[in-house]
């Protein structure tokens, strides 16, 4: 830490304020770079430079050499001296308010090196975040000490929620949450998966005018950020009505307009179902519902079940999936599913 003229001169303006007399602050060579007489300034002091040498207080009582009467006292900063501050006057007078002097400077220096502290790290915070949340690769070992250095634990899962209105408030932020500004109407926050973020921005911002894109959990944050910034896009494009747009309800919806996403969800589901005699009664079920329309009556007497049979059967697809038969964007998703897994493990005899 060395003193810099401007903090230099700041502490000799507060110090003069409740001192009549002339303060100087030399640098840890003994230059003068603060005082209250500015002619003084980028002036060698000798006393300062006896201080300084001597590691202790040192006191003029007559002028020489070009130094005027007057008290130098040592500045530390983590036990090294950095400085030297001076108060011109009679040393008998001066010299009983010089260690109240010097702790006021140790303490406008602390206070001044805490400050930068904190903005570098801050700073540090901010480059890492945008790093992070834009990163396409795998995390390796010096970013996660990246993460480590700034207090960012990449080890958790965690999801984005980015927040897109008017007139914003950001609520307050618990540990490992963390908010990012993308543009002036939308902020990213980044939470772990339990946080309760959803409810405390209930408070902060308005319904009418704004929208929350939600992506699933991942470890590697640049995926739910993606997913929470297209849950938001369908959601626009579609003029959806939802005020929470979660991405896993609305992935289906990129799968249609974005082959390269991978849906294997529902697929995989129908995979499983036929390994088993009670599995192919549900597709059974559900191709048949497809086929009759949803007519109750039509697909009991197509199977040769009673249709609490049948209710039972489209509750446990439902249970299954949480997809249900009877609402149509759901059934969508449940025949596209049962054709992608058709078309992709289908054996032609």
């Amino acid at each position: 830490m060395k003193i810099n003229k401007v903090l230099a001169q700041e502490i000799a303006n507060k110090v003069m304020k409740v001192l009549p007399y002339n303060v100087n602050i030399m640098d840890e060579i003994g230059l003068i770079i603060g005082s209250g007489d500015q002619d003084r300034i980028g002036t060698y002091h000798q006393g300062a430079i006896a201080a300084i040498e001597q590691g202790t207080i040192v006191s003029i009582h007559n002028s020489d050499a070009g130094a005027k009467p007057g008290v130098n006292i040592p500045i530390h900063f983590r036990n090294k001296i950095i400085g030297v501050i001076g108060i011109s006057g009679d040393p008998n007078i001066v010299e009983p308010f010089a260690e109240l002097v010097r702790v006021t400077a140790e303490l406008l220096i602390n206070q001044e090196f805490l400050y930068k502290e904190r903005r570098i790290k801050e700073q540090m915070k901010e480059e890492f975040l945008y790093q992070w949340i834009f990163r396409n690769e795998e995390y390796d070992e010096a970013f996660i000490h990246s993460g480590d250095a700034v207090g960012i634990k990449l080890e958790l899962e965690r999801k984005a929620v980015i927040v897109k209105g008017n007139s914003m408030k950001e609520p307050f932020l618990l540990e490992q949450e963390y908010s990012f500004r993308l543009s002036q109407n939308t902020l990213l926050f980044i939470v772990p998966i339990d946080s309760d973020i959803l409810r405390r921005l209930e408070d902060f911002i308005s319904k009418d005018n704004t929208k929350i894109g939600i992506g699933t959990n991942h470890s590697h944050i640049g995926k739910s950020v993606h997913e929470a910034k297209r849950a938001l896009e369908i959601a626009e494009k579609l003029r959806l009505t939802e005020y929470h747009c979660y991405y896993h309800n609305l992935k289906f919806i990129d799968y249609l307009t974005n082959k390269a996403i991978e849906f294997e969800e529902i697929s995989g589901f129908f995979q499983d179902l036929e390994t088993s005699p009670k599995g192919t009664e549900l597709i059974e079920t559900l191709i048949s519902f497809i086929e009759n329309s949803g007519d109750m009556n039509a697909i009991s007497s197509e199977l040769h079940i009673h249709r609490n049979s049948l209710a039972y059967r489209l509750q446990k697809i439902e249970q299954l999936t949480n997809k249900n038969p009877k609402n149509f964007i759901d059934l969508f998703q449940l025949f596209t599913g049962y054709v992608l897994y058709k078309m992709k493990y289908s054996i032609i005899d």
